[in-house]
């Protein structure tokens, strides 16, 4: 289980684009959207301001996430098929980086045909 914020979805409610929340928090909107999805870490201070902005508690703008929940690839063939090769192993081992890094070549070089 991992924590993460839903920065977005919040301050879609209280009638406010997350580029207008990052320009009153005077933050990249590209850094707040790496905040919201997850691949930038939140201080507890950018919480802090964010929840105070937004007339929230900071314990609001989180939320479990499971890590299941999302594939590794956008398109839903490419993560079934992953899957089955996941279960295809016959030792069982964990493999899954090699598959990733595989598929995403296939996908690679398959857009450029």
């Amino acid at each position: 289980m991992q924590i993460r914020t839903c920065i977005g979805r919040i301050a879609k409610e209280r009638g406010t684009s997350p580029a207008e929340l990052a320009r009153r928090l005077r933050l990249y909107r590209s850094n707040l959207s790496a905040m919201d999805a997850g691949r930038r870490a939140i201080s507890l201070k950018a919480l802090s301001r964010l929840a105070g902005e937004l007339g929230c508690s900071p314990g609001e703008l989180l939320e479990e996430h499971q890590p299941g929940e999302r594939g590794v690839f956008r398109a839903t063939a490419l993560n079934e098929k992953l899957t089955a090769r996941e279960a295809g192993l016959a030792d069982g081992s964990e493999r899954g980086w090699v598959h990733v890094v595989l598929l995403a070549w296939q996908r690679h070089y398959q857009a450029q045909a």
